[in-house]
């Protein structure tokens, strides 16, 4: 009887070539576990980028931070005295860079507080207690204590303590750079539980961001945004998977070229 085509026992060609892959699979899975091991573990460090975008005239706010995520926190809140860097970089409503504050935890004035557990920067309170942020430089607003005739800089700050309603604002204390007041007297705000509208309507919102003279960054019918953030992936993480894609480049090119020879034949 003639032996049966359909019945033989399945080759290595028959399962995708995988036993002609097998050294590529194994040569992608080292270079994946090398990579994540020539770079040493830091897996006390973690970071974080954040952002915001002002309600009226549209300046914006970036930046870093990380700390030791080994270390236990109080109530899981990360404060300015535990940071390891923190970073911002203020931008006019065109994009234009104005300054930028370099390990700014370090600087005098400055409140932060990120929790852990949220992945949040606190910004509902005042600027000066453990729920508030002041970014930049020194706060010279009228509650501040600090002299005015001293006022510099650039900062980015949540409400005064005189108000009830939480927001942000951007001030340049000393008006360096010359920017239409977006809502008086602040070059920027935005408040995540008012319409641009409502803002409108206080008659507080600079001529330069309505009509006929400009209009305003966020539109009427929308709220403005608290500071957003975003993890930094950790340095292991990418090579692992610049690793993973190496390998999965390798098996593709080897099946083509086994297809290629398979029709050749």
């Amino acid at each position: 009887m003639a032996a049966c085509q359909s019945c033989q026992p399945p080759t290595i060609s028959s399962f995708g070539d995988f036993g002609l892959m097998l050294p590529t699979l194994k040569k992608g899975l080292f270079i994946g576990l090398a990579l994540s091991l020539a770079i040493p573990a830091r897996a006390e460090a973690i970071e974080f980028n954040f952002d915001w975008t002002g309600q009226i005239a549209g300046f914006g706010v970036s930046g870093s931070f990380g700390y030791d995520e080994t270390q236990s926190y109080s109530d899981g809140i990360v404060r300015t005295d535990d940071l390891d860097f923190l970073n911002i970089s203020f931008f006019a409503p065109d994009g234009t860079l104005l300054e930028t504050y370099t390990d700014n935890h370090l600087d005098p004035g400055v409140n932060f507080n990120f929790d852990t557990s949220t992945q949040e920067i606190l910004q509902a309170g005042s600027y000066n207690e453990p729920t508030g942020l002041n970014l930049g430089a020194p706060n010279f607003d009228r509650e501040s204590g600090n002299d005015p005739a001293l006022a510099s800089g650039l900062s980015f700050w949540s409400k005064p303590p005189r108000s009830s309603t939480p927001h942000l604002h951007i001030d340049d204390w000393a008006d360096t750079f010359g920017i239409p007041a977006g809502f008086s007297p602040h070059e920027d705000v935005s408040f995540p539980t008012r319409t641009t509208q409502e803002l409108v309507d206080t008659s507080r919102v600079g001529a330069a961001y309505l009509p006929p003279n400009g209009q305003t960054a966020v539109p009427l019918n929308e709220t403005g945004q608290f500071a957003r953030v975003t993890a930094v992936p950790e340095p292991t993480s990418v090579l692992g998977l610049l690793g993973i894609g190496t390998l999965v480049a390798g098996l593709k090119r080897r099946q083509r070229s086994h297809q290629a020879e398979a029709t050749k034949a």
